[in-house]
């Protein structure tokens, strides 16, 4: 592990450093640490692509949700084998990916598609990327930082932010970080510094 402070020259270099290939770089962390923000600065330092985590919330019946537990909520709240099998899987490959996005207004795929041609690195971004069951298709995981009252407070200005569902959500992101994957076992960390 390599923590870099609010750089991302340390990650292109971690990039361009790398004996084989980065085909494909995993950005994770806890909702509203900056992994968009990031995302979107390293896409535009490498022409990358950019893969959208938040394209692949779980279609899932609102009740069945809320009745996820922290280890069911990290496993299920993302669509990681849509994920896997539109997007990464394909781009890994060279080829063009194909997928309809969630729509977060009507818990369901989007009547539209969006195309993603192949240029890598890929990057996709989003909470649970780094999942072990995507693994085999990541050359590199980065895990973005920050703090959590800073994160808490970007959190409630969302407007599907509610006390009960953050509750639920910080809940899996926890158990995330906790069992599945530690900081420790990310290639690099980034640490933002965000102020209130």
């Amino acid at each position: 592990m390599k923590v870099v402070l609010e750089s991302l020259s340390d990650v292109l270099g971690q990039i361009s450093e790398r004996k084989v290939p980065v085909n494909v770089v995993a950005i994770d962390g806890h909702s509203a640490a900056g992994k968009s923000t990031f995302a979107a600065g390293l896409a535009a330092e490498t022409a990358a692509t950019v893969v959208p985590g938040d394209d692949f919330y779980r279609v899932m019946d609102d009740v069945d949700r809320v009745a996820l537990g922290a280890e069911e909520g990290a496993a299920s709240y993302d669509d990681w084998e849509r994920m896997r099998d539109e997007a990464l899987g394909p781009l890994r490959a060279g080829r063009r990916a194909e997928f309809r996005p969630y729509d977060w207004n009507a818990n369901a795929l989007a009547d539209r598609v969006i195309v993603i041609e192949p240029q890598p690195p890929v990057i996709v971004e989003g909470l649970f990327v780094s999942r072990p069951e995507l693994a085999d298709l990541v050359d590199l995981t980065v895990l973005i930082t920050a703090d959590s009252a800073v994160r808490r407070q970007r959190q409630l200005t969302r407007a599907d932010a509610s006390a009960s569902w953050l509750e639920r959500w910080d809940a899996a992101e926890r158990w995330f970080f906790e069992r599945v994957r530690q900081p420790t076992t990310f290639d690099v960390v980034v640490a933002l510094s965000h102020r209130p």
